[in-house]
């Protein structure tokens, strides 16, 4: 590709950490709200629109979906760390190499994704335990959410590497595009065309696709030091496993968890429709509190890659402290928003006029939004760490997520219902915070001194 157009990176190896966290995070944060916003309008005109049980065929899939994306998002950022040490070291010619093989490397595994996916999507069905009378709904909406896998992935592939060289308002703008033609869509194809929750997986993988396009072209034209050609795959064997590997490990760390999540849904299907209702009202709407989280780790992930490739460790340690308060600060808001508002914000969104559903709904808000901070401090960390090559502890970290809701799918949520999936999360951030608190002061002398 030609190098032609204006830079717009952001270098996080100078300046001020609390400046440089905020420009880069607060767009990534605005982004997921789009997003999360999205999920909540979606489930709002399912519900509005086609009643309980449309939420409960959207839900009842809702973990898996969740987990091919996270696969997704996981497997490109983790690849993208390799172009943020090279931006941070200002080595032109790695940057182009990683690049290269980051989009070969994505292409590659969309495909392969679809094809398993689609290939055991009924069997999947009935490993989660989906209720009979949503089975066909369900069904509809996962075959056309597993067929747009690859368009999911080149989405994610496009903000991945935007983020990577530090600009986080590009993918900003993209994905308020998506945000509102989905919606749109999402009236049209559940509305006057009548397709039921078909429609809103094609709303979704739509307004993905399209706007996977308009990135395509935008990063052509605005980010040169994204351009690579033929010549820039030749290079070391080593080069490209290394590549795959962090990829990997960030992807499996975000797949272990969903995967968990995946399991629990099997349980929470199985305590019946209500349940499942009330999971997706009460998740969509904690998850839109769990954003800036997400953001700063995102935000915190590069910063520390960028830092670690330009040998500048001692000023990880200060993004970690910064991205940390700042997560506090937002949890206060969340705190208010929990004593306030909260059934009222799940009988909004439902659309549904049932007590059980919004009175579990409710409750599962009221136990995970108090128990915040220590998952704010858990993405925060293990994402600074893997931008420091350090995989191995995140990684085991997540598996510890895994075997925690594992233990509450098999055997605590079946006796104790659906408060044990209230506290499940809970237990499991607790834990896992302290387990990668230990590992960061296993790896304090990797941020106490510079490298020349």
């Amino acid at each position: 590709m030609a190098n032609t157009g204006q830079s717009h990176a952001l270098d996080m190896t100078k300046g001020s950490p609390m400046r440089l966290l905020m420009q880069f995070s607060l767009p990534l944060f605005f982004g997921n709200l789009l997003q999360q916003c999205y999920n909540l309008a979606d489930t709002a005109i399912a519900g509005h629109l086609l009643g309980d049980a449309a939420l409960a065929q959207i839900g009842a899939t809702a973990a898996l979906y969740s987990l091919i994306m996270n696969f997704a998002f996981g497997l490109n950022n983790g690849m993208a760390l390799t172009v943020s040490r090279s931006f941070g070291a200002g080595d032109e010619k790695k940057m182009r190499q990683a690049t290269c093989w980051m989009v070969t490397l994505a292409v590659a595994w969309s495909l392969l994704l679809t094809i398993v996916f689609l290939g055991i999507r009924r069997p999947l069905l009935g490993w989660l335990q989906v209720p009979a009378e949503t089975l066909d709904g369900a069904l509809q909406y996962l075959t056309v959410i597993l067929a747009g896998i690859p368009l999911t992935m080149a989405y994610n592939l496009e903000s991945a590497m935007l983020q990577s060289v530090g600009d986080s308002m590009l993918p900003l703008r993209l994905l308020l595009f998506s945000s509102v033609l989905n919606i749109g869509l999402d009236f049209l194809f559940m509305g006057p065309l009548g397709l039921g929750v078909r429609g809103a997986a094609i709303a979704t993988v739509a307004s993905q696709g399209i706007s996977a396009g308009l990135g395509a072209y935008m990063v052509v034209k605005q980010h040169p030091e994204l351009h690579f050609s033929r010549e820039d795959r030749k290079t070391k064997p080593g080069f490209v496993r290394e590549l795959l590997a962090t990829g990997l490990s960030m992807a499996m760390m975000s797949t272990l968890y969903n995967l968990g999540s995946v399991i629990m849904q099997g349980s929470i299907n199985a305590l019946g429709t209500v349940y499942i209702a009330a999971q997706v009202g009460g998740r969509r709407l904690a998850e839109l509190f769990y954003i800036p989280g997400l953001a700063l780790g995102t935000g915190t992930a590069t910063y520390a890659s960028q830092n670690y490739g330009a040998g500048k460790n001692t000023r990880i340690t200060r993004g970690i402290r910064v991205a940390i308060l700042l997560y506090g600060i937002w949890w206060l808001f969340a705190l208010v928003f929990e004593i306030l508002g909260a059934s009222q914000a799940v009988r909004m969104i439902t659309g549904s006029d049932s007590r059980e559903v919004i009175e579990n709904a409710t409750r599962y808000l009221q136990v995970s939004i108090p128990m915040m901070p220590p998952m704010g401090v858990l993405i925060i960390v293990r994402n600074a760490l893997q931008g420091m090559r350090h995989t191995l502890a995140p990684l085991f970290c997540s598996a510890l997520e895994l075997i925690g809701k594992v233990i509450f799918a098999l055997w605590i949520i079946p006796v104790k219902g659906y408060f044990a999936v209230c506290i499940c999360e809970p237990v499991t951030w607790v834990i896992c915070c302290a387990f990668i608190l230990m590992a960061l002061y296993r790896f304090r002398g990797d941020l106490q001194a510079d490298v020349a």
